[in-house]
């Protein structure tokens, strides 16, 4: 299975369905690969790109603690195929005795834990050209004017309630 490096560009809220959605690009073209995700792992994947550190470790951190307490590692993920309309993802761990293990897992958890682990994220080429999405030159610079702008904003404090 040949397999391109991908960066996560972020999660987002699709408007119309209110789906949290997992976006990874690939880090050689501009090909964008959308991945619907639940709300909870949407919120882990998203506090760890804003270096959020919530005040009890979540899921994510536990797991990622057990794994490194048994002497494993998260080499990398790669996120493989879809299959019966689900997205599919395999971890790969090296145990303190270097055998290497594959495990199935959904991508949005691999995903929060590779980022945990700085781990290498990858997707299988044919996964890419199948339900990968280059944008348009013209949309690509408009969301990028959009993104710079959101960027720029400072975040206000809510009025304080009574």
């Amino acid at each position: 299975m040949e397999l391109r490096r991908a960066i996560v560009d972020g999660v987002r809220i699709q408007m119309t369905s209110g789906t949290h959605v997992l976006l990874l690009r690939d880090a050689e073209e501009a090909r964008y690969l959308p991945i619907p995700i639940g709300p909870n792992e949407a919120s882990a994947i998203a506090y760890h790109l804003q270096g959020i550190a919530p005040e009890r470790p979540l899921t994510h951190d536990i797991a990622l603690r057990a794994i490194r307490a048994l002497g494993a590692t998260l080499r990398e993920v790669r996120i493989t195929e879809v299959r019966d309309e689900t997205f599919r993802a395999r971890m790969v761990m090296l145990a303190s005795n270097s055998e290497e293990a594959e495990l199935d897992a959904r991508p949005s958890d691999a995903v929060a834990l590779a980022l945990r682990a700085d781990a290498p994220i990858f997707i299988a080429t044919d996964l890419l050209s199948a339900e990968g999405i280059v944008p348009e030159a013209a949309e690509e610079e408009r969301l990028s004017l959009f993104r710079d702008f959101v960027n720029s904003l400072e975040a206000e404090e809510p009025p304080p309630t009574r």
